[in-house]
This record gives C-alpha cells, structure tokens and sequence, in this order.
C-alpha cells in the first residue's frame, strides 16, 4: 500500500492541482473497492463495458483530461489494481 501512496505523491507533485489529483486518485482507489465488474480480465486492460462506464461517471465529476491522464499512466494503474484487486 506504501507504493501506491507514493505513486499518489508523485502524481501529485506534478501537477498544478495537487488537491484534484488526490481526491481523484482516492476516489478511484474507493470506487474499485466497491463496484462490481463483470469481466474483470478487460478491465483490467482498461477495455469493456464496465470500464467504459466507470470512466464516464468519473468525468461527470473530474475534468476529462485528468481522467485520461491518470487512468492511463500505466504504473499507477497496475498498483491501484494491485491494491484494490477488483
């Protein structure tokens, strides 16, 4: 868990909104310890429905650019899937 939160860190250093990108980053780390997801396997590749869904509901309260920016960094989101295992 103490990688992910430095991961947190680092993506908030470098940013120009760093309270943004740490209450997105622990609303992703909330939201996939609480949904369910179907087929997990394309999830995880960011592909799928569910995916798809998950990243449309977080763009109605993030900016669509720091979604993107964030659920693609492909590091952060191996760790976040580490830790939450959906």
């Amino acid at each position: 868990m103490e990688e992910w939160y430095s991961a947190v860190r680092i993506l908030r250093e470098e940013s120009d909104n760093p309270g943004l990108v740490k209450d997105f980053c622990y609303r992703i780390f909330q939201d996939l310890k609480r949904i369910k997801i179907k087929d997990k396997k394309k999830f995880a590749q960011r592909l799928g429905p569910d995916f798809e869904n998950w990243r449309e509901y977080l763009e109605a309260d993030f900016p669509k650019e720091l979604v993107k920016e964030i659920l693609f960094d492909d590091e952060f989101w191996k760790l976040t899937l580490k830790v939450t295992k959906p």
